[in-house]
């Protein structure tokens, strides 16, 4: 879905830097576990639904990737 945040009071004059940071799913992760050395492993799970042939699932920071300005409103 698209999603948005005001960050209005994160911000200052001048030079600024914004990091966005994206995570995967879990079910990659697993997936993508089975093909590390155990003691390299992330995760340690029960889980059997996912094996090294599963297919990765849709995931992450998908585009395209806007970064819009507005124009300051003052509250009367």
């Amino acid at each position: 879905k698209p999603f948005g945040a005001d960050i209005t009071d994160q911000v200052h004059p001048g030079k600024n830097s914004l990091t966005i940071k994206v995570i995967n799913l879990w079910p990659n992760r697993i997936i993508g576990d089975q093909f590390l050395p155990k003691k390299k492993r992330y995760t340690q799970t029960n889980v059997t639904k996912f094996t090294k042939k599963s297919p990765l699932m849709t995931s992450g920071l998908l585009g395209p990737v806007t970064l819009s300005f507005c124009p300051v409103r003052k509250v009367k």
